[in-house]
């Protein structure tokens, strides 16, 4: 196992942690449950350090609710409060889980990245969330890192290598007949042919789009082809995706633009969510609503409100970090 894939698997067992204690969290939230399984619940934190550690950081999570209410005379309340504040609201314990684990890996994006994942951290060009960043490479390529992204890149005289750690790219190659440009993801190994393209990280498979030339892709054991302008198709270590047309969405974002072109809101939401700091849940009676138009990720509250003058749908945020959308007729 390489160094790399100690620390990979060494992030998965912290995240565990992480859902483990915001699972308790969670649970003792609730004033019905809480009593109970107290002593359980400490069991959980005296039978590991890992635990511990993994409780206090969703203890400083939750800490943040106490800046978020106020009653009226400046004070704010505690933040077991706050969460039951989101329950009186008719925020079931689920939905409080699902918050806590996406403020634990949202509102401690830095705990994640410098504890878990350092070789992250240690990347040549890093893009924070929400950020879209513009590179320009000392061949003459450009590069764009989407939201918190992050590449490595070795030039050498014989080839030009990007590896992408995590996240998506848009490249637009500069010619270089001596030394061909190869993007690395932990899937493959993509070569340029004079082209403009798209790579995105999306878990077990990398997805690749190509909108000028021409990309050959090679996923070991003898198993590569090239993807022609216009193409798309999603690749694993083992197996290749149906290839199908080249999604104009994965081009937009370089210009800061979320294009939707009839995808379910609920699609279109996880991808808003990317930008913006906090959790969008959707009601399912909306979620498989169509949804077509550009949307600025700048400014991804102003999507929300494009969404919500379109849609018939209504958006509350009950706290700034918690947006609920449901139809306005309920």
């Amino acid at each position: 196992m390489t160094d790399v894939e100690k620390m990979q698997d060494q992030a998965a067992v912290s995240k565990q942690h992480l859902k483990e204690a915001a699972e308790w969290y969670a649970a003792l939230a609730d004033e019905t449950l809480a009593a109970d399984i107290k002593p359980q619940w400490q069991r959980w934190i005296s039978a590991s350090s890992a635990h511990g550690e993994a409780w206090a950081r969703i203890e400083s999570v939750a800490k943040r609710f106490d800046q978020l209410r106020d009653d009226g005379t400046g004070t704010r309340a505690p933040a077991s409060e706050t969460l039951h504040s989101l329950q009186e609201r008719r925020v079931t314990r689920r939905r409080t889980l699902k918050t806590m684990l996406v403020l634990a890996g949202i509102g401690s994006a830095t705990w994640l990245s410098l504890s878990e994942s350092p070789y992250l951290q240690m990347a040549d060009y890093v893009s924070a969330k929400g950020e879209i960043k513009e590179l320009a490479l000392s061949d003459g390529s450009k590069a764009w890192l989407n939201t918190s992204s992050h590449m490595d890149v070795h030039y050498t005289t014989e080839q030009r290598l990007i590896h992408l750690l995590s996240g998506d790219i848009f490249i637009d190659t500069a010619a270089d007949s001596n030394r061909p440009l190869i993007v690395e993801t932990s899937h493959g190994r993509l070569r340029a042919l004079g082209t403009r393209f798209s790579v995105a990280e999306e878990g077990d498979h990398t997805v690749l789009a190509v909108f000028e030339g021409r990309v050959e892709v090679d996923i070991g054991q003898g198993l590569n082809r090239i993807i022609d302008t216009g193409e798309q198709i999603s690749f694993s270590k083992e197996t290749w995706g149906v290839l199908r047309g080249a999604d104009p969405a994965r081009q937009a974002w370089v210009n800061h633009v979320l294009l939707a072109n009839d995808i379910p809101l609920v699609d279109l939401l996880s991808q808003l969510e990317r930008y913006r700091f906090g959790y969008i849940y959707v009601e399912p009676e909306v979620a498989q609503m169509r949804v077509m138009g550009s949307f600025p990720l700048d400014e991804p509250d102003v999507a929300l409100e494009m969404l919500a003058a379109s849609l018939d749908i209504s958006i509350d945020k009950p706290i700034p970090w918690w947006v609920h959308i449901r139809s306005k007729n309920k």
